[in-house]
């Protein structure tokens, strides 16, 4: 997948700044497009959609309880 990157950014085995147009792997290309660190530019690429927004975590409407102690008691 060809992109072009909008904003500077880097992982663990890559580092792109603004303007550069790399050809990725489409599981990279499709996770910097959604994150907004980039732009499909290849003619074959579909639109990608934005991640959903993240929702407002919500209290357990029930207590909850562990099973089994999560520590070693000392």
């Amino acid at each position: 997948m060809k992109i072009q990157i909008t904003t500077n950014c880097s992982g663990a085995t890559f580092s792109y700044i603004v303007g550069q147009t790399p050809t990725v792997e489409d599981w990279l290309g499709v996770d910097l497009v959604r994150a907004g660190y980039a732009e499909p530019i290849d003619a074959e690429a579909q639109p990608v959609e934005p991640a959903p927004e993240p929702t407002e975590p919500t209290e357990p409407t029930e207590p909850t309880e562990p099973t089994e102690p999560t520590e070693a008691q000392e």
